[in-house]
């Protein structure tokens, strides 16, 4: 008889009948022990050695059926099998798991998520494309995936020598402080994302409780305010009237010297005139007139005394009486009045960043208030009045104050425009009928509109020759409503700062390229000469700082001048980046004492906010990191 190479058997009689991995223990395998079932194995000696048996051996004669039990029946076999499904479930799983070889993530994480390519910028592509920007973010981020361009320069250690935290600097809309602030650190510090996130975040946690009254007036307001409640009735608000009326003319001079200067938003001549009218019958008067009047008192004390309880009290009167009104529904020229004095006022009495968020939302209820009552189609009367001229320019130079809160808040917050170019269409061009600044600045904004809208678009963003040429154009226009202001230096400041802030904006993307100073002159010099030009404002204003205040009007620009100080500090933090075009004196000096002077003054602010204060203390974080001159 031939003699057959078979496979001997190891396993228990048990576990081969259910097709299950046997450990082979004697005298029991563990599933026979679990289950409490006799195990074949037992039958074998423990005196067998280990190495007897093969996995192939010559078995001459095949084995008699009487040295094994009989198998379990079906039924059988399938109870036990349930029986031990829960205590074998955990070993089934280990013994089907497949290991995976750990990779590391390199895309960010909605593109990780989504399962596409990903091109390890930052933003990356998919999420610029896409709106995501802004969260476009990182799980593990060491270095850019692209390689840094070499310009032949020498690098040193903490420049940022591939641009990365310029270029991401550059993509976001509005330049909102706190990331000028997080990319000024990186800049020089050398630190990644998430270790300046964290300094800023216990900065802040450490300041915070330090200052408590960063609101003068509540973040809501004029909606809801808690304490306007207490002006529901309208003699308590004549009442709070006659409290200030000895010192009413200083409060109106207040007004007019520091914001009507800057902003007419009131005609001064009907203004005064139903003034006296009002103290000499104070029933006679609308509600509607009695709101905005409350907030010239409000505005012009918190110019004169500072006093920001009587200023916050005379706002709250001006909310409750507003809404008394039907301006949501049935607006009128009374109402846009109010609102836009409602937002001069939350940008200079409260001395914080977040304003600006606010007042972004309340320039949408002005916005559409003013163009319900048509007041941006208003044509120019041609053979009336003397008297009917100077109320529409009035009107006109309201207009154009509403579409400047619009633009700068848009630019600060990095918001989309609530005014467009469209809505200047129908209009006929008023720069030859008209020598208010503010008037023909309305022939202005339809251009400025259209260069805000597509430096803030995520898909068509202009090349550089495209924003050589916008250069020109707003720098032409900037001369043309400059040139024609004499003898107002509050006024031409703020518009020269408005203008500055726009070319910033436009610049910014390419300004601030490690090699913007070579292959991109335009924008490198245009975003020093405006951030100085910015400080030199700041400067200005704290030098002319008298019995009136004028330091105040630095706050409605205070975003604009940490953003500019900023941007001073990145180009000063190349020890190798030129500073001048053809001076014989060193500059960086000079820039470095005009950088030093601002935040000295940025530093006399610091016990009115938070903002001032960690502003304070990341400014001169920045300022160890720059080379030595």
């Amino acid at each position: 008889m031939p003699v057959r190479r078979v496979r001997e058997i190891r396993t228990c009689s048990r576990c081969r009948s259910l097709k299950l991995r046997c450990d082979q223990l004697k005298p029991s395998c563990q599933r026979c022990t679990r289950a409490n079932a006799p195990c074949s194995l037992g039958a074998c000696l423990d005196t067998d050695e280990p190495g007897t048996g093969s996995s192939n051996s010559v078995i001459e004669t095949p084995p008699q059926s009487g040295t094994e039990p009989s198998p379990p029946s079906i039924t059988e076999l399938e109870r036990q099998l349930q029986l031990e499904n829960k205590n074998d479930e955990t070993t089934t799983q280990e013994a089907s798991t497949v290991k995976q070889r750990q990779r590391a993530q390199l895309s960010c994480i909605r593109c990780h998520r989504l399962k596409v390519r990903c091109d390890r910028d930052l933003p990356c592509s998919r999420c610029r494309v896409s709106g995501w920007g802004k969260f476009c973010e990182y799980r593990y981020r060491t270095e850019k995936a692209n390689p840094p361009l070499d310009t032949g320069a020498p690098k040193k250690m903490g420049q940022d020598p591939d641009g990365r935290v310029k270029s991401w600097l550059a993509q976001r809309r509005g330049a909102t402080h706190w990331d000028d602030l997080i990319s000024a650190l990186k800049v020089r510090a050398g630190l990644d994302d998430l270790a300046v996130r964290h300094m800023v975040t216990e900065l802040i946690h450490q300041q915070s409780s330090e200052v408590s009254d960063d609101f003068v007036l509540p973040e809501n307001f004029p909606f809801n305010s808690p304490a306007a409640s207490k002006f529901v009735s309208m003699d308590t608000v004549h009442d709070l009237l006659q409290q200030h009326r000895e010192k009413y003319q200083s409060y109106m001079d207040g007004y007019l010297a520091l914001y009507q200067a800057s902003f007419p938003i009131i005609n001064n001549a009907v203004f005064s005139s139903l003034a006296e009218k009002y103290w000499n019958d104070p029933r006679s008067m609308d509600v509607a007139w009695l709101a905005s009047f409350l907030m010239v008192l409000a505005l012009g004390c918190f110019a004169a005394t500072r006093d920001q309880r009587s200023a916050m009290e005379l706002c709250m009167a001006a909310e409750a009486c507003l809404g008394k009104t039907s301006f949501m529904v049935q607006p009128d020229i009374l109402a846009v009045r109010t609102l836009c004095l409602m937002v001069l006022a939350k940008q200079s009495l409260n001395a914080t960043c977040r304003t600006f968020d606010s007042c972004w939302t309340l320039l949408g209820i002005v916005t559409r208030a003013a163009t319900a009552i048509d007041l941006h189609k208003q044509p120019m009367p041609h053979h009336g009045l003397q008297g009917d001229v100077g109320d529409w320019q009035s009107e006109q130079a309201l207009w154009s104050t509403v579409v400047y809160f619009c633009i700068q808040v848009a630019m600060v917050t990095g918001k989309p425009l609530l005014v467009s170019a469209d809505m200047f269409v129908e209009r006929i061009p008023v720069s030859t009928q008209t020598n208010d600044p503010w008037v023909m600045l309305i022939d202005v904004y339809p251009t400025i509109c259209q260069i805000i809208s597509r430096i803030s678009s995520n898909t068509d963003k202009p090349l550089y020759d495209e924003v050589v040429k916008h250069n020109d154009h707003v720098r032409q226009l900037m001369d043309a409503s400059l040139s024609k202001i004499h003898g107002k230096p509050r006024l031409y400041i703020t518009l020269d700062i408005f203008f500055r802030r726009i070319l910033l904006v436009l610049h910014r993307s390419y300004a601030l390229h490690s090699a913007a100073s070579s292959i991109y002159a335009v924008s490198y010099w245009a975003s020093l000469e405006c951030s100085l030009a910015i400080l030199v404002h700041y400067r200005d204003l704290e030098d002319q700082r008298g019995p009136d205040n004028t330091d105040l009007i630095s706050r409605l620009f205070k975003s604009d001048i940490f953003a500019a100080m900023l941007t001073v500090c990145s180009h000063l933090s190349h020890q190798e980046a030129p500073l001048s075009a053809g001076s014989a004196i060193p500059p960086r000096r000079i820039i470095l004492n005009t950088l030093q002077a601002c935040i000295a003054i940025w530093g006399r602010e610091v016990h009115q906010s938070t903002c001032f204060k960690i502003g304070l203390m990341i400014l001169d974080l920045v300022l160890k990191f720059l080379p030595d001159v």
